[in-house]
């Protein structure tokens, strides 16, 4: 019995940690209202497409070497925690970057 309840007490430790790594992501995605609930996975797919949007408005700005620096950067690096949330204002949003979008995309 007392495998069992180690084994589950670690489980709900590992799911805490999950979802307290998704309401981080979630702070950080602009979406219209923000305060909208979104699933895990709607979460995911729109932080994939804000990153790709913030790719884009880089490369636009500063030409593609941002893209090789980034890839290297990115290959050479072992995964890094989350950053908190900052008071820092996020950069303006993509068009249709809303719920309907992403789910147009499934």
């Amino acid at each position: 019995m007392t495998r069992k309840v180690f084994t589950n007490t670690r489980e709900r430790w590992r799911q805490h940690n999950v979802n307290t790594a998704f309401a981080e992501l979630r702070k950080l995605i602009p979406t219209h209202p923000p305060e909208k609930k979104l699933s895990k996975n709607e979460i995911l797919r729109l932080a994939m497409r804000y990153i790709n949007f913030l790719v884009q408005l880089l490369e636009s700005q500063s030409g593609h070497q941002f893209t090789l620096c980034m890839f290297k950067y990115l290959s050479s690096t072992p995964a890094l925690p989350l950053p908190s949330h900052s008071s820092r204002p996020l950069p303006p949003p993509p068009p249709n970057l809303s719920r309907s979008g992403a789910e147009q995309r499934l």
